[in-house]
Order: structure tokens, then sequence, then C-alpha cells
């Protein structure tokens, strides 16, 4: 195809007899040369008039006329090229449509270009309020303890705290509404006290509405009718008070963030203006959910989604209210949910969604059937992952996950990513379904556009990036690979500043790595460390009598300063799809030695272990559907295979082959020999009890008889 139209133009150009003259002219050259180019380029030629000493430069492109032959081949290569040229720009646009900036559709409003923009269900009259805080409390100058971020590892630093200096004052503050809580009607729209997390996608959809109504009410005696907040709002000092109060406390601010910090000064600036004082700082500001700005707006029109509550950033409470409301409907009405991700929390969405709706008191005793409405749940993974949590479980494992879910009736769609979303009804974004545009990656790496799909939500669970904005103002160091503030092994920053939950990356002596982890266990574990490393900086407000007789360096600490335990994490997708883990678990970068025990009536266990590529050595180990105690008893503590693996760990195991391998798994019980065993020693120790005990009646029986005769 190109030489023929190199001949045609070729042709064309030594056909034609056509010359133009410059209306320049040109000096005579010194040496009255001149210069020329090859045959149907450019060249002077010297055009001496009568008495004339200038050259006129005369430009020549064609030397011969076109003959009759020529005329078609060039009318016909040239409308090969226009076809060709206008071929390559229709496929080159189609390909490049969605990620070339230019040929994106004009929204009507701008789209997010940055992580820090507002999360789901904030519309901009809320997020402008925020900016725009008066002072309301008025907060003392100065408190002893001040921790950033009302999570888990916040409240675990503030219990460490008060454990050891009962007389400490800390103040708990809260983040703004842009990426923190949203408030709750059971809270009076403001946001909610420290909870557990992880409820969020598992618990609280198994419970009936009356139930998750209790287990939502912050008030009363929690311990009683909710575990989903750690402490109840009455633990908590009113911010009016925290000033007056001289036997110390836990004070809970909320709706006044902080804003900067300054480690030179001691101080942290709030939203409002004020600047307080600290002795020791915690940051404890969590994650972020990952965002997904193709998926934001509308393709078509631009409406944005966000606002429109269309996509869920799947992450806090107010989240959680929304998307339990939007399913509920869906299970009634009919429709679609797609979730996107290809993690833990992606998993425990899509089978807790898909399962059936609970009905209400109401309804049970209305004798109301079951819904019948058409309703599925879509799970797209993502480009590079063919099985859902591919990057933490083994692909046996991976595989299993993914049939677990394709029970539940989700339809799990591999290698498969959304790339964009429109509204089939463009004039009602509240209302209208979705349709997603679906990319599919094949067996050879190609790309290819899958047909579309119709749902009526979208959750994104893509993966979270832990809050860093205040290492600007504070001068602290950031980890560039794993994310987070860079602490040591006290969990320290700076001077009197310590970091703890998802946004600590810490340095793990064991397994001698730099580590960060987005788990229940570790925040409680690194704000526990954490508070009590604070009380110790910070002094005790209560001297005691006994310890001001002794030196300091004699001063007995049982407790550690350093980071030394291993946090487990665990996730639940229901019976035949649990585990839990403890250590580095990564399937992409680590060798995987997998031991299974296929059971007759029940789900197969196994234990994987994580091994270095390098040296073998095992710096990880998951528990598949195999309980965390041996055996269990109500009277007495049984032994954790999770801390006999926190011992392996510690102990720098190594496995070089199959047999040692084999070896150390029998070590886990996956048969539950000793479970039977102590059941069965357990049921004749009870049996002897009652034997023993029937001896003694009769005796006391037979004495009684003798007596009375």
């Amino acid at each position: 195809m190109t030489v023929t139209v190199f001949t045609v133009v070729k042709t064309l150009i030594l056909s034609q007899n056509r010359r133009f003259l410059s209306l320049a002219s040109y000096k005579r050259p010194a040496l009255g040369s001149l210069f020329s180019r090859s045959s149907g380029g450019v060249f002077l030629r010297q055009c001496r008039t009568q008495g004339s000493p200038y050259f006129l430069p005369s430009r020549t492109f064609f030397n011969k006329p076109i003959p009759q032959d020529a005329v078609f081949p060039v009318l016909f290569g040239s409308g090969i090229i226009g076809v060709t040229l206008g071929l390559n720009f229709l496929i080159n646009r189609r390909e490049n449509r969605y990620s070339d900036p230019s040929n994106q559709p004009v929204y009507e409003n701008t789209p997010p270009s940055s992580r820090k923009q507002v999360r789901s269900g904030l519309n901009d009259a809320q997020a402008t309020d925020s900016k725009k805080l008066q002072p309301k409390i008025q907060l003392p100058k100065k408190v002893q303890h001040v921790i950033i971020g009302a999570g888990a590892a916040g409240m675990a630093a503030a219990r460490a705290i008060r454990a050891s200096d009962p007389r400490s004052c800390v103040l708990l503050i809260a983040g703004d509404e842009s990426c923190g809580e949203l408030g709750l009607a059971e809270t009076n729209q403001q946001a909610p006290p420290p909870y557990v997390r992880p409820l969020l996608s598992k618990g609280l959809w198994w419970r009936t509405p009356e139930r998750r109504a209790q287990m939502l009410n912050p008030e009363g005696d929690i311990r009683k009718h909710s575990w989903l907040y750690f402490e109840p709002l009455s633990f908590f000092i009113d911010p009016e008070k925290l000033s007056e109060t001289e036997e110390g406390g836990v004070c809970f601010l909320r709706g006044n963030p902080v804003v900067a910090l300054h480690p030179d000064r001691h101080t942290v600036c709030l939203a409002d203006g004020q600047e307080i004082a600290y002795s020791c700082c915690l940051i404890a500001t969590g994650a972020q959910p990952r965002r997904m700005p193709e998926l934001e707006h509308c393709s078509i029109s631009g409406a944005d989604l966000i606002k429109a509550r269309r996509i869920t950033y799947f992450r806090n409470l107010s989240d959680y209210r929304h998307l339990q409301a939007v399913s509920d409907r869906l299970h009634k009405e009919g429709g679609r949910i797609a979730i996107v991700g290809s993690g833990p929390l992606a998993s425990e969405l899509a089978v807790s969604i898909s399962g059936e709706r609970q009905l209400t008191k109401e309804e049970k005793e209305a004798k109301t059937p079951k819904d019948t409405a058409e309703f599925g749940v879509h799970h797209f993974l993502g480009f590079k992952s063919v099985a859902p949590m591919q990057e933490i479980l083994p692909p046996v494992l991976a595989d299993a996950v993914s049939s677990f879910e394709s029970k539940k009736r989700v339809t799990v769609a591999p290698a498969t990513s959304v790339v964009r979303a429109s509204l089939v009804n463009p004039k009602d974004p509240a209302n209208s379904q979705l349709r997603l545009t679906v990319h599919r990656r094949e067996d050879g790496g190609v790309i290819k556009e899958d047909k579309d799909v119709i749902v009526d939500h979208i959750v994104c669970a893509i993966g979270a990036d832990p809050r860093t904005e205040l290492a600007a103002s504070a001068g602290l160091e950031v980890d560039s690979d794993n994310g987070g503030f860079l602490v040591n092994s006290e969990l320290e920053s700076r001077a009197d500043i310590y970091v703890a939950g998802d946004a600590a990356s810490y340095w793990d002596s064991q397994l001698c790595c730099r580590r960060r982890m987005e788990h229940l266990n570790f925040a409680e574990e690194s704000g526990t460390l954490a508070g009590l490393n604070m009380a110790r900086s910070a002094g005790s407000s209560e001297p005691s009598s006994s310890d001001a007789s002794l030196p300091p360096e004699k001063t007995y600490d049982p407790l550690s300063s350093v980071h030394e335990f291993q946090p487990s994490f665990w996730c639940s997708l229901g019976t035949g799809a649990a585990y839990d883990c403890v250590g580095v678990i990564d399937s992409k970068r680590l060798i995987t030695r997998t031991v299974f025990i296929e059971n007759e009536n029940a789900d197969s266990c196994a234990v994987v272990f994580y091994l270095k590529p390098n040296d073998h050595r095992l710096v990880g180990v998951l528990l598949w559907n195999l309980p965390e105690d041996l055996f269990e008893d109500s009277e007495f503590a049984a032994p954790s295979r999770l801390n006999f693996a926190r011992k392996l760990l510690a102990d720098q195991t190594f496995l070089r082959d199959n047999n040692e391998v084999l070896t150390l798994a029998q070590k886990f019980d996956m048969g539950g020999e000793i479970a039977e065993s102590y059941a069965e020693l357990k049921a004749y120790v009870e049996a002897k009890k009652a034997e023993e005990a029937a001896e003694v009646e009769d005796s006391k029986k037979a004495e009684e008889a003798g007596t009375s005769s």
C-alpha cells in the first residue's frame, strides 16, 4: 500500500509542468554560482536581464505535463489515501476517546481531579459550610494529650492513657465530613462515637431491622444492646466542660477538625481558628477510599453521580446506612448492584448484599412472603484479577472464594473493568438506571470491549490510601512505598508526635521489613502501644510516693514500649469461606505452600505458609476454615493456632522442602484430633465426677437409713 501511494505521488510530481516566480530578489553571489537541489526540487537560476546585475529565484516543481493515462491513477491513489487516513482516524478515536482528555464530553461540572474531593453523600453546600466554621466552643489553651482521629486506634490510645494515668485529660478530635463520618439521626446529625468498622460489611447485614436499630443506638449501656460502639456517648466529656474537669477524662470533639499541626510549637490548629497546645499528640487519621474518577460523572451528560448518590465509596457508618437502604429497596422492587474491587471488602459486600432481605417485625406478623423480584449483584474484579482476593490467597483458595460467591448468586466477572458509566435517563439522575461500559482482558492480554451492563447502583471497594494531609504542615516523613507516616519502633514520628492505625508505616523487627496494615487488630494494638508511650512521655499527673522513693532508672514497667506483637487479620464470607492470618500475606511477591485436608462432612481445611523467595523464610501463616483455638472450653483458655503461628514467625522458621512443610502443618491439628481427644477426656472427667457424686449421694442415703433404724 505504501509503495503504491509513493509511486502515484512521484508520477504526479514528475508529470506537472508549472513554475512559480518569487517576487523576492537576491544580490549576485560572489562566485556567481548557482545553488540547486535535485530534480523536481527547489533551485536558483541566473535570470540576467539586460543590464541587470540581479538573480531572480525560480521554483520549479514539475517539468512535464500530466499525460492522459495518469489522471485515473492519480485520482484513485488520492481516494485510497483519504479512505485510509479516515479509517485510521476513526479507529484511533474509538480506542482513545476515553483516555484522551480532549475527547471527553463537556461536563456540566468539572470532575474532581484529586483524592481530596468531597466524599459520597456530601454536597457542595456542606463542604462550603465546613470551611467556614465559627468558634462555638471555647476549648482550653492546653490539653495534655491530643488525639487526631476518632477511630479504633484513637479510642484504644485514649483507653491506654487513662489506664496508665487515671487523672489524665485526653482530647479526641473527629475528622471533618469530607473524609470522616457524616451525621446520623441517632447522633443528632453529628459524627458517631468510635465503632467497630468490620461489622459494617458483615454482622449488621445479618441482623433484623429492629436489632440494627438497637446496635446503632449510642446511648445507654451498649454492652447489653450493642457491640458496635467501643463506648457510649455518656463515656465522653462534653467539650464545654473540658476546662472545668479536675478528674480528667476523654473529650470527644466533633465538627471542628484539625487543619494544621505545628510540632515546633507543640500546637494543633482547628478549623475554627483555635490553637491548642499539647504535651503529646497522636495522629490516628486512618485511611480514605481510593477513587475512580471515570465513574463519578455521567459520560454523556456529565451529571455528578456522587452528588446524586448513585455511587458509594464504602468506608463509614453513613455509607452502610445508605447502601442498606438501597439494597432493601432493590430486593423488593428488583434491580442490580455493581461491586468494583477484588479485595476482601468487595467480596464481603458482594456476599452480604446478595443475601435475603431481613423482614421487619410487622412484616413477619403479617406473614409477608419473601421477596420474589429479580435481584442480582455483579462483582467486577478488574483487569489484573481473575479471582477474588487473588493478591492475598493462593490460586486454589482464590478460586474457592469465586465458587463461594457464585453459590451466593453473585455474578463474578474476572479480568473485567468498568471504564465508564452513563445514565439511561439523563433527565432523572436520582432515579435513572446506570449503563456500565465494560472492558475485558483476554488470555493474550488484549483488551476488548464487552457488552454493556445495566445496574441501579455502584459500590467501589478498590482499596484505601492513608490520610497524610498533616505531613505538609508538620514536616513529617511519608513512606513513598507503603504510604503512611514513617515511625520508629515506639510508633513515634517526631518528638512527642505518635502515629497509630492505618496511617502508620512501622518497622517490623521480627520480619525485617517496613509494613503498613489496615486491620482492626493492628489499629487496637498500635493505638494501645502509642497511648502507653504517650503516658510515659508526658509523665503521670498523679505522683506516687512509692515511685518517688526509687531512682528513675529502677522504676519497673512491665509493658513493652516497642512494637513486637504480630497483629492478626480475619475475613469471613460465611461457613466454608473464612480465614485468619498473621504476618505478611502476599501471594504475588511471596512463595505459597498450601496443605489441604478434605473432610467428608465439612468444608476443606488448609494451612498456607508464605515464604520469602530468596531464603524460604516463613513470614506469614494463613488458616483456612480452621478455628483459632485448638479446642473449645468455657472454663479454661485453649491454646491458639494463631499464637503458635506468631511463635514460628518470631523464631525465624525456614521451610526448604515439602517434608518440612507437611511436618509443620501437622502441628496445627488440621484434622481436629486434639479437639476430639480433649472432648473425650472432658466427657470422661464429667462421667467420673458424676460417679463420685452418685457414690457420695448413696453413702449419705445409707448413713441416713442406718441412723433412722
